[in-house]
């Protein structure tokens, strides 16, 4: 299934890049950050085995955590420092699912991915074969909104 990428996320898009991103990103964190953007790392290969392997989600589902992140925000973590000013405007985002996030904090994207990935992890299981779930569509707007993080941390 195609799906409709911003211009400004393209080169994330394309195969391995947004991992490897992740990956430099990780290099120069430390501590709780380290370990937030390891499990990002993780999550988005997850889901892209998923869309671009045609793997079934019931194969991968178990596979993507959202450990790291409960246990920062239980322990008070400021997601706003994995960058500290709001998410720029980006005319190639106008008029897509994204634009909603210019001006917004990178606390509120970094909630929304995870929200996201937890509500994955506790719907699948139990209607997996409801046809009202696009898993697919679900997949690739969590992993829109990751590029959308690692567009924004870059810049």
């Amino acid at each position: 299934m195609d799906i409709t990428t911003p211009t400004v996320l393209k080169s994330l898009a394309s195969a391995g890049s947004a991992a490897k991103e992740l990956t430099a990103w990780w290099k120069k964190s430390k501590g709780d950050s380290r370990a937030l953007i390891g499990e990002l790392k993780d999550n988005l290969i997850y889901l892209d085995i998923v869309v671009k392997d045609k793997v079934e989600l019931g194969e991968v589902i178990d596979s993507i955590t959202v450990n790291e992140y409960k246990r920062l925000a239980n322990a008070g973590f400021n997601f706003n420092t994995l960058k500290r000013t709001k998410i720029a405007s980006h005319t190639a985002l106008k008029g897509t699912d994204l634009a909603s996030w210019q001006g917004k904090s990178t606390d509120e994207l970094v909630e929304s991915i995870y929200d996201k990935l937890n509500d994955l992890k506790l719907r699948y299981p139990h209607v997996k074969s409801n046809k009202k779930y696009r898993w697919r569509v679900r997949i690739n707007n969590i992993r829109k909104r990751i590029w959308l993080l690692l567009m924004h941390v870059r810049s």
